[in-house]
């Protein structure tokens, strides 16, 4: 099982910060190979303030929860899968633009998508798995 690649989306890593979970649980298990985008760290730090009062953290532990996931993830730099932007803002311009980085990551790493977003599901570039059918997976 362990094999097996995601590209996650902010969403999730909010959602992750924002309570213990089983998206926490997952993230934290290394059950699954995760990567996200580099630009992924900037919207967590840009929704900082929102996301301490949703939390309810102190900015302490905000950096610190926020540093163990990085250390569950691999962070990848935008050179290493920009050729597949053109594809992925082709793509999204109808769905959400700026979920863009997430798709070309996918497609650069051969890759399903983690992603609570329903949108995502109107591409089909990618195979999309949500929270609840990665908790199927995982019961195999």
């Amino acid at each position: 099982m362990n094999g097996m690649r995601f590209v996650i989306d902010t969403n999730i890593l909010f959602s992750a910060m924002i309570k213990k979970s089983i998206t926490r649980n997952i993230i934290l298990s290394d059950v699954f190979k995760l990567h996200v985008p580099e630009c992924l760290f900037e919207g967590i730090n840009k929704h900082e303030g929102m996301i301490l009062e949703r939390a309810k953290i102190s900015k302490e532990n905000f950096i610190a929860l926020l540093t163990l996931f990085r250390k569950h993830v691999e962070i990848v730099k935008k050179e290493d899968y920009q050729n597949k932007f053109p594809l992925a803002e082709e793509t999204m311009k109808e769905i959400d633009i700026t979920d863009s980085p997430f798709l070309a990551l996918s497609l650069a790493l051969k890759s399903p998508l983690w992603s609570n977003d329903r949108h995502f599901k109107q591409q089909d570039l990618v195979r999309v798995y949500t929270t609840k059918e990665i908790l199927g997976l995982l019961e195999l």
